[in-house]
């Protein structure tokens, strides 16, 4: 991608971004809850009762952190594997006909 692409994309994120913050605060003054839901190309709030919304909410928010501490984890992993390849890729291999003691 080129450089002028990426920050096409960037100001357009930012500003579907302050859409998004206008709209839930506006939710938020009218005692309302919301959740917004993003895919790759579309995104969808959906608006919940205040009485219904907290304990949707929280449940929602525990099991986005579990997810994330999950991911993170993963990607510890694959990161000292992957410097662990390095590694002995770095390494000379030893020569043929030369014995160590």
């Amino acid at each position: 991608m080129s450089h002028r692409r990426d920050l096409k994309l960037l100001r357009r994120a930012q500003k579907q971004a302050k859409r998004q913050l206008r709209q839930l605060a506006a939710l938020e003054l009218t005692g309302l809850t919301a959740v917004t839901l993003h895919a790759h190309t579309r995104q969808v709030t959906v608006v919940l009762a205040s009485a219904t919304g907290a304990p949707f909410t929280d449940a929602l928010r525990e099991a986005l952190h579990a997810r994330r501490q999950a991911l993170q984890a993963e990607a510890q992993q694959l990161l000292r594997t992957w410097l662990e390849d390095a590694q002995l890729r770095d390494r000379p291999a030893p020569a043929a006909g030369s014995s160590r003691p």
